[in-house]
């Protein structure tokens, strides 16, 4: 989703480096999941692309109970290779929560706009095809409970934000994609920092992602948990209550 370049730096190359690695191992694990499905042995989620067999079962199955308990969600329309998190959001909704879905403008924080169908009828728009709702409010107006719902409704303060990642380490700084939506968004520094208004915020990432530490600067930022297909293991500094 990030695209913008970071400023040239030792953190920057580590974070190059490390970034390249962990998009090689995605890549060989959507193109497994793609010949698995030839083979007739895969899922196609639709929307997402080829999945693992039970890869959006067992995400949804972790994020049951957290999710189950929000009223409001924001949540993101995973890539090819990113953790699937379809299921999981469909499943909320369906259970009578509100799910926003980001949109992206370049050089810019992210807007957040309603779920109103299926995670599969969302259209691929934009510069970088990704599934986004047609309109939204700025982030801001989500957290704090002043967005509108399709019926002109307020809809219900956020509770539960979760942050695609590249990874995430065990004192919960974020390795993205470089172009700085989620920091401009929600980072210290950024247009909406979830510190104190009840949210928690949780990272989504593989397992194998999950690593003892990772360069970072002052306007990263951070998660109180990261979730993976096995489980939700909390971290951080602010150690929100999660499940």
């Amino acid at each position: 989703m990030d695209t913008t370049p970071e400023p040239k730096s030792m953190e920057a190359a580590a974070k190059a480096r490390l970034r390249r690695r962990v998009r090689t191992r995605r890549r060989e694990r959507a193109r497994a999941a793609a010949e698995a499905l030839a083979g007739g042995a895969g899922v196609r989620e639709p929307g997402a692309g080829p999945t693992a067999p039970g890869e959006p079962e067992r995400f949804a199955a972790v994020l049951a109970e957290v999710l189950a308990g929000s009223r409001a969600v924001l949540g993101y329309a995973s890539l090819a290779g990113e953790p699937c998190l379809d299921l999981a959001l469909d499943q909320a909704r369906a259970a009578g929560a509100a799910v926003l879905l980001p949109l992206t403008t370049a050089g810019r924080p992210l807007d957040f706009g309603v779920l109103t169908g299926p995670m599969s009828t969302l259209p691929r728009t934009g510069k970088w095809q990704i599934r986004e709702p047609r309109s939204g409010a700025p982030a801001a107006e989500a957290l704090a409970g002043e967005m509108a719902g399709p019926a002109g409704r307020p809809l219900p303060p956020v509770d539960t934000i979760l942050v695609p990642g590249l990874a995430f380490s065990r004192a919960g700084v974020r390795l993205g994609n470089g172009g700085g939506f989620y920091d401009r968004t929600f980072g210290p520094r950024g247009a909406a920092p979830p510190t104190g208004c009840g949210a928690q915020v949780l990272g989504v990432c593989f397992a194998e992602e999950l690593v003892d530490a990772l360069p970072h600067q002052p306007w990263d930022l951070r998660v109180d948990a990261v979730v993976t297909e096995r489980g939700i293991v909390p971290v951080g500094v602010r150690r929100s209550p999660v499940g």
